[in-house]
């Protein structure tokens, strides 16, 4: 063998080598050395989530681990299971929460997941569970996963990924599931609940939000506001909340689709101040006011299945023209529709009204604007 071949062959051998220590490398473990034998283990998340390089799978043992996390480069954060163990859980640090996070909207809060200033980061499998969480001083909000400038337009809605996660129990002080501010995120396959504001606030960038589970959310179920890259909310179950899905002041095209919200004591799905919504083929009951459209814009309300409304099935007002609300069932309710008189270049019909006392609302109506987003 010549020396040029044995020289390629070493080098070939010591490359594999390289590489399959930089394989074993990227993936970590936190918790006991029983669980997940043979990789490096971390007692805390924190601490192999700072001890780790880039791309680095952080696999996470059923436990609980009472702290505040800070993601700020790319990685997976994954729960996993070990023989008969509960899930992982992210419990408040025995000394309370503390401000470590500012968001862009809300300025300091503090937040038991924070994900900030990175992308490509992806969060599965794991329980942030706020109960007995203190009032943090300086913090205006309390965040059970914070997800703060991650990512540009580049990335769509994958910069960061949060999946089969549960969210439950924010709810002290201003409490929030998620909030995502300045983010290109996706949101999938999680369940959230028992929340004291707000189960998903999606602020100022483009989120997917898709087929989660929201439940008991004393202010809104999910919230979309200032998106200028539009967003896709579809196949969610909301209920219980007091309004199940806002959008407000989203001026490009947003998608509200296939999903069910039932039993919110304000609003089922309310569009105020925006522009080219599209709300399609979703099952929206059992609220004071199931559907609204405030000074919308050229929005498309569509295909809706409605009913039970306590008061008007469909309530269009305040119209800045060229909406197209029709289509849509309402079924059971006092009042069918109710349009005022600013609705012109709006088109109406055909609805199908079924089981309603009067189809048309001669109004006047008084419908208070949305809570106040604290």
């Amino acid at each position: 063998m010549s020396r040029t071949v044995w020289a390629i062959c070493l080098a070939a051998v010591l490359l594999s080598g390289l590489l399959g220590q930089s394989v074993s490398a990227t993936t970590v473990v936190v918790g006991p050395n029983t669980c997940k034998p043979g990789y490096v283990h971390f007692s805390t998340i924190q601490s192999a989530v700072s001890a780790s390089p880039f791309g680095t799978i952080v696999m996470v043992c059923p436990g609980t681990y009472p702290e505040q996390v800070i993601i700020n480069q790319p990685l997976t954060l994954e729960g996993v299971t070990d023989g008969t163990g509960n899930a992982a859980v992210i419990t408040v640090p025995g000394g309370g929460m503390v401000q470590n996070g500012t968001s862009v909207s809300f300025g300091p809060v503090a937040v038991q997941l924070l994900v900030e200033n990175t992308v490509g980061v992806n969060i599965k499998n794991l329980t942030v569970d706020g109960n007995g969480a203190n009032c943090p001083a300086l913090s205006n909000r309390q965040v059970g996963i914070g997800v703060f400038n991650v990512g540009t337009p580049n990335d769509g809605t994958a910069a960061a990924i949060v999946s089969n996660v549960v969210i439950r129990n924010e709810l002290n002080c201003l409490g929030d599931g998620i909030l995502a501010d300045t983010s290109y995120m996706t949101v999938t396959a999680s369940e959230i609940h028992d929340i004291n504001q707000t189960a998903i606030d999606a602020y100022s960038a483009k989120y997917s939000i898709t087929n989660n589970s929201i439940l008991r959310a004393f202010n809104y179920g999910i919230v979309l506001l200032n998106n200028p890259s539009g967003s896709v909310v579809s196949g969610n179950n909301v209920s219980n909340c007091s309004t199940g899905i806002l959008s407000d002041s989203d001026f490009y095209p947003t998608t509200i689709t296939k999903n069910t919200v039932l039993n919110n004591s304000f609003a089922g799905v309310y569009l105020y101040f925006t522009y080219h919504q599209s709300v399609t083929q979703n099952v929206i009951s059992d609220s004071p006011y199931t559907l609204i459209d405030q000074f919308g814009f050229q929005n498309t309300l569509q295909n809706n299945k409605i009913s039970d409304a306590a008061t008007d099935g469909i309530l269009d007002f305040n119209s800045f023209g060229g909406n197209i609300i029709t289509l849509n069932t309402v079924n059971e309710g006092f009042f069918g529709i109710f349009a005022d008189g600013s609705t012109g270049g709006d088109t109406l019909v055909p609805n199908s009204f079924f089981n309603v006392v009067n189809t048309i609302d001669p109004g006047p109506v008084t419908v208070p604007a949305p809570p106040a987003l604290p």
